[in-house]
């Protein structure tokens, strides 16, 4: 797989590719993944074309990715594509859908095109799938339909609407993987361990969309094994009064010291919201019945 990062308007792919598929690939959940397996189908030498910046994002300052550029790329590469070309959004968007389709077509060597249904491109969102299929002709572009769960589409807006209402089931499944956070483990205030459950202190690699502040099952892999685990994300407000957001597990059956360590956290079932206990003892009772309630299970 060869990869170009911020290609711009005037380069040029110099390898002759057989089809393309076309995508801003918000978080890359199963209607993304059908898109790409699609496109592999018709041709094993295929490219994947997609942004350096995620549209709906560039536009909106507050919204955050559903995944890290690590992990994006390796979800990528599994589908072994000869390209994967990362177009520098701001300049790109500065085309108009005619140009945009003749970038398409002379720039990245586009002959056959996979893309879904409700693609729009060119400055102002101009352009649309009937705008592509004028210009390469109809046997030329295959079109996607929406993937429905449960009569549902699949989107990263719906997922991160599961997320935000702490329905991790719905959005694992709506992804086709866990949900995860990736980050190094810090040094914290201890307050874990003074509360007889030490918690690893996470400093995520990539500014992700988080879940709804609460408690959360998870499982994480430590030196090739998998530990099952507790998770709060919040503001610890029995223990703290800074607003700071935090990441904390605690790691069942586990007491190693992995300061300094990258972990990666999948996000398995939310248990419970975020509340201020009335002390520190009360929080201990429930940390220890959410803790059976995960063994139990």
């Amino acid at each position: 797989m060869k990869t170009y990062q911020d290609f711009k308007k005037d380069e040029v792919i110099e390898s002759k590719i057989n089809v393309t598929c076309i995508g801003a690939f918000d978080g890359l959940h199963r209607g993304h993944i059908e898109l790409i397996k699609k496109t592999k189908e018709i041709d094993n030498n295929f490219q994947i074309v997609t942004f350096n910046e995620i549209p709906k994002i560039y536009f909106d300052n507050n919204l955050k990715p559903l995944l890290g550029n690590d992990k994006r790329n390796s979800i990528f590469d599994e589908y072994k594509p000869t390209n994967l070309i990362y177009l520098k959004f701001d300049e790109i968007n500065e085309l108009s859908s005619d140009e945009f389709l003749e970038f398409l077509n002379r720039n990245l060597n586009t002959n056959k095109i996979v893309v879904g249904k409700d693609f729009k491109f060119g400055k102002n969102r101009t352009g649309d799938v009937n705008n592509i299929i004028n210009y390469f002709g109809e046997d030329n572009v295959i079109l996607l339909e929406d993937y429905l769960i449960e009569n549902e589409k699949v989107s990263s807006t719906k997922i991160r609407k599961y997320l935000d209402n702490g329905n991790i089931k719905q959005a694992n499944k709506f992804l086709g993987r866990k949900y995860e956070l990736v980050g190094k483990v810090v040094e914290g205030l201890r307050m874990g361990s003074q509360l007889g459950f030490p918690t690893a202190n996470i400093k995520l690699d990539y500014d992700l969309y988080l879940p709804k502040f609460g408690v959360y099952g998870i499982a994480c892999k430590i030196d090739k094994k998998l530990y099952e685990g507790i998770l709060n994300i919040g503001i610890t407000p029995t223990v703290s009064d800074t607003k700071k957001i935090k990441i904390e597990t605690h790691i069942f059956d586990f007491n190693k010291n992995i300061y300094g360590e990258n972990l990666v956290i999948h996000i398995n079932q939310f248990i419970r919201d975020e509340i201020k206990f009335s002390s520190p003892e009360e929080l201990v009772k429930q940390i220890n019945i959410d803790i059976s309630k995960l063994k139990n299970k």
